[in-house]
């Protein structure tokens, strides 16, 4: 039997997949992060998700959401904001232990864009936690 997905359910498709297919490269295949790599996925996310969005509201004709919709977008975000904190504290934690053993030095130029990739990647992935936290709702409330 075959169940046609929402408007709500269709949007977090296309969102994991833009996730997906601009963040993927970035942390899997990156030799050399920057700055403007990071800006230039923030604007691409941005465009890809205007777009997707877009034809999607335009293709779906029935985009009414309910209690339901409202109840799994909570459950999303306390998802997501769980798994930032946790990722947050875990990362300060290690922080605080290299700067303790001495690993870390501070005289090395590329420190902050290290920790601007890392909270970033951290972002990322609270973002994917949310967004498939709501797809395996949407998935066990059918």
């Amino acid at each position: 039997m075959a169940t046609s997905l929402s408007y709500r359910e269709k949007t977090l498709y296309a969102s994991l997949a833009a996730e997906l297919v601009v963040y993927g490269p970035y942390f899997f295949l990156h030799q050399q992060n920057s700055v403007n790599q990071v800006a230039g996925m923030i604007i691409a996310i941005i465009v890809l998700q205007i777009i997707l969005q877009s034809v999607i509201a335009a293709l779906t004709r029935n985009r009414v959401t309910d209690e339901r919709d409202h109840l799994i977008e909570l459950r999303g975000y306390r998802a997501g904001y769980l798994a930032l904190a946790s990722l947050m504290v875990i990362g300060l934690g290690l922080l605080w232990f290299h700067a303790t053993v001495g690993h870390l030095r501070l005289d090395n130029r590329m420190v902050g864009l290290h920790f601007l990739s890392v909270f970033f990647g951290m972002l990322v992935l609270a973002d994917i936690t949310k967004t498939v936290t709501q797809i395996l709702n949407y998935r066990k409330a059918l």
